[in-house]
């Protein structure tokens, strides 16, 4: 009788998080989910966590520090956790599995941030030029774990994840900024929006876990990006959430940031969004 799946996963208590621990259920049933409860900068903490956990099949790591005003006002501590963070937990890996015939499978969420705004949907293969220190940090972390794995015979799947949405969010994301606004908003009044014109692929955290999950459970290795295959300008993304029709004032300037979702239709065998 086969032993069950026993998946370690980070960033468990986040949106993301909340909605991958669903989506285990439904596509990994029987699996044994061991969340973190390490903080992954302090590396002592994150090996006791580790090896407490015992004998991993699985890794799904998505915590980090995500908000882009945060990381830009503190850039330290956004090294420490996206990029330190992940070499810690990948050396708490190590750590634990020594004697254990075949590493952990790794799958390490990242950032579509870690490329350039074009005009043209991005695919794997474009080079990476963050423009933001958090995609820069994000950038490293997923240097680092390459190398890393690369090394100790690791398996990884490095899942870049560009704009995602859902109800809970708070803070300066964009959707929770526009549900603040559109609630003193009036029909007869300008509705100033930067980027207007600037295409996005918005997709839900749900169906982005959907998508990780299902990554993480198939056996490619290797980098890929998510996304619904669907632009949208930040304008349509507003108006999708206003009660009346907004007269959009464009403000600022506007740029493009959408993947190509192809590798990611070949691996799944179907659109998942």
């Amino acid at each position: 009788m086969s032993q069950p799946l026993r998946i370690f996963l980070t960033g468990s208590g986040g949106i993301l998080g909340r909605h991958v621990a669903t989506a285990l259920q439904a596509h990994a049933p029987g699996a044994q989910v061991l969340r973190n409860t390490a903080d992954l900068t302090d590396l002592a903490a994150t090996t006791r966590v580790v090896q407490r956990a015992g004998p991993l099949d699985l890794v799904i790591h998505l915590a980090a520090l995500v908000p882009v005003d945060e990381v830009c006002a503190d850039p330290a501590r956004g090294y420490a956790v996206n990029a330190g963070g992940t070499i810690n937990l990948i050396a708490a890996l190590a750590a634990a599995e020594v004697g254990q015939a075949t590493p952990a499978r790794l799958l390490h969420c990242s950032s579509g941030h870690v490329y350039a705004a074009q005009d043209r949907p991005i695919s794997e293969e474009d080079p990476t030029d963050p423009v933001s220190v958090y995609g820069k940090t994000k950038l490293m972390g997923e240097q680092a774990a390459r190398d890393i794995c690369a090394q100790v015979g690791r398996a990884l799947c490095v899942a870049r994840l560009f704009s995602i949405h859902d109800p809970a969010q708070e803070g300066n994301y964009l959707r929770p900024s526009l549900e603040r606004r559109l609630a003193k908003a009036s029909p007869e009044t300008e509705f100033e929006l930067y980027g207007a014109g600037s295409l996005r692929d918005f997709l839900t955290a749900e169906a982005a876990a959907q998508q990780l999950v299902r990554l993480a459970l198939s056996s490619f290795e290797g980098v890929v990006n998510l996304g619904s295959g669907r632009a949208q300008t930040v304008a349509e993304f507003a108006q999708s959430f206003a009660p009346f029709p907004l007269k959009i004032k464009a403000m600022g300037a506007d740029n493009n940031l959408v993947p190509d979702v192809s590798l990611l239709h070949d691996i799944l065998g179907e659109a998942n969004d």
